[in-house]
């Protein structure tokens, strides 16, 4: 049987069609790409825009089918690389922690998709770590996201202290384990296709520069996830929100999604069988069909 995710076409390290665009932000380089945005500002006045947000150790390739999906459509869409990822900047910088990425993600909203280009306000869509970071950003600055999606995420990764002792450990194993921790995830991906996972690919290895996740970023990261918790904040959401996990998701699980949902009032959850984590990648076609509904009649 043909699965969804044979489905992407073309895949993301076979995707070449792309220009290379840096914004500066919190005095740091960003790497951007975005499809569908007119060059006359005026023409984007009173639109949103998409902008698609990667989780931890990711990189704007991983919610590539999602990209695809509104570039045919003919939707104006975003995607970035956080700082510390992908070929954003890397080098240089002390703080990687989630509440810095959003407030960068803050940033180039106000001044690179609203002021540079000209859109009103963004329908913002973060995988993993990245939807967290998302809602941060939603309490933020409310009126500038027209509808938010989460996918795959949690308003908070550990409730009590002896999770976030298990990931400070986990932290450490990473500093001494991290290409090992890499290979691991190679062997991952692998069930995917490693078309899907871009970083595996020469394709995007330039003179030096990859898609890999600085080691400091994915350290700084785990801690983040470990302090991390929103679920006061979101309850004055008033943005309309689709919650959407796998049925399979051991990261996220479908009980953190459904937290989600009972905290913000103007939500909607929908959790989708027979895929796990990465719901972009495993079932694209479902996941599209699911968004395009809830931007439709929402």
């Amino acid at each position: 049987m043909k699965r969804e995710s044979d489905t992407i076409q073309p895949n993301a390290s076979e995707y070449d069609n792309f220009v290379e665009n840096y914004a500066t932000i919190n005095g740091i380089q960003i790497y951007y790409e975005y499809e569908n945005v007119s060059p006359e500002v005026k023409e984007n006045d009173k639109k949103s825009a998409v902008l698609l947000v990667h989780g931890w150790t990711a990189n704007r390739l991983r919610l590539h089918p999602l990209y695809l999906h509104f570039m045919d459509k003919g939707t104006p869409v975003f995607r970035l690389d956080l700082r510390g990822n992908g070929w954003s900047q890397k080098e240089k910088i002390n703080d990687f922690s989630m509440q810095k990425m959003a407030e960068d993600i803050e940033i180039f909203i106000k001044q690179v998709i609203c002021k540079n280009f000209g859109f009103s306000s963004v329908i913002l869509i973060g995988h993993s770590m990245g939807g967290s970071i998302c809602m941060k950003v939603a309490t933020t600055i409310p009126s500038f996201i027209k509808k938010l999606i989460l996918l795959s995420t949690s308003a908070y990764w550990t409730g009590n202290l002896f999770g976030k002792l298990k990931l400070g450990l986990y932290a450490i194993y990473y500093r001494y384990n991290y290409w090992n921790r890499y290979n691991g995830k190679k062997q991952g991906h692998e069930l995917h296709g490693l078309e899907h996972f871009p970083m595996w690919s020469s394709n995007y290895d330039l003179n030096g520069r990859t898609l890999f996740t600085a080691r400091e970023a994915t350290i700084q990261g785990i801690k983040s996830l470990g302090s991390f918790d929103i679920r006061k904040e979101i309850k004055t959401l008033k943005i309309p929100t689709l919650i959407v996990v796998g049925a399979d998701d051991i990261d996220a699980s479908p009980k953190l999604s459904q937290k989600i949902h009972e905290l913000i009032p103007n939500s909607t959850l929908v959790i989708i069988p027979d895929v796990n984590h990465d719901v972009a990648i495993g079932k694209p076609i479902t996941l599209a069909k699911e968004i395009d509904n809830f931007l439709e009649n929402s």
